[in-house]
């Protein structure tokens, strides 16, 4: 349980056992690697992959606000990209504006799923600007870190394009920018 508890701030402890409790106990696991996040001055630990059967909608239906957020976060994180793009569709309809939330998002956003980055670039110029800044001023390394991954996957899907970085088309960089003017850095 554990695990599951640090995904999340530590204030949302019992909504996270509630959402677990609601998951398809059968075939629930998380892979064994993390991502840790610094956000709002503590750590958390998003899943690196989650394992499991698709919840029923009536089922999301009985959680509160916050617990579907989670929820949805959690799913961002499944194994299978159609789930992912689904619930992170769920997710951008109605959600917090909260560090938390956005971490869930900028790591989905560093993965190379171009369909996926590009429902993700409105949101995320649509963001707070201070929950944007506070995220990118939390952890500075993490960001760097997704940074590189961006770089990376554009240097391996799109450069053979002839596209020189700061010319791209590649969706990434239009969230790093939307970070780094809320953040006011040149570089995140």
């Amino acid at each position: 349980m554990n695990r599951w508890i640090t995904a999340f701030p530590k204030r949302y402890e019992q909504d996270v056992r509630v959402v677990k409790a609601c998951l398809p106990f059968a075939w629930t696991r998380l892979s064994p690697g993390t991502i840790k996040v610094k956000v709002e001055q503590e750590h958390i630990q998003i899943p690196m992959r989650l394992y499991v059967s698709e919840i029923d909608s009536e089922r999301i239906e009985e959680l509160t606000s916050t617990q579907q957020t989670m929820l949805y976060c959690l799913y961002t994180r499944h194994h299978d990209g159609h789930v992912r793009e689904r619930y992170l569709q769920q997710l951008l309809k109605n959600h917090p504006h909260d560090g938390w939330v956005l971490a869930y998002i900028i790591e989905l956003a560093s993965e190379y799923v171009r369909d996926i980055v590009d429902i993700i670039v409105p949101a995320i110029e649509q963001w707070d600007p201070e929950v944007k800044r506070r995220f990118v001023e939390d952890d500075p390394a993490y960001m760097k870190r997704i940074e590189d991954r961006m770089i990376s996957y554009w240097n391996a899907y799109y450069r053979s394009s002839g596209e020189r970085r700061s010319e791209a088309d590649y969706p990434g960089f239009r969230i790093i920018e939307s970070l780094r003017e809320d953040a006011s850095v040149e570089e995140v």
